[in-house]
């Protein structure tokens, strides 16, 4: 079983949508090792420009994810 975020949402679903939004951003991707640590899939240091860009992309997964219908 999957655990949800405080927001309801499924954590892979949100980190997959995420990605996907970053992918459409203009700007320098953040490398995936940054992807992991933010997601706690393992540890270190990001640096600060990779830190706000994931930020938004959560954000925005967040939002997005809220829109899609519930399932019956």
């Amino acid at each position: 079983m999957v655990a949800e975020t405080s927001a309801g949402q499924n954590p892979e679903q949100l980190a997959s949508a995420a990605r996907h939004i970053e992918r459409d951003m203009h700007g320098e991707p953040v490398l995936a090792l940054a992807w992991e640590i933010y997601f706690g899939k393992t540890t270190g240091a990001v640096d600060w420009r990779s830190m706000e860009r994931m930020a938004r992309c959560v954000e925005a997964a967040r939002v997005l994810l809220q829109m899609q219908p519930l399932p019956e």
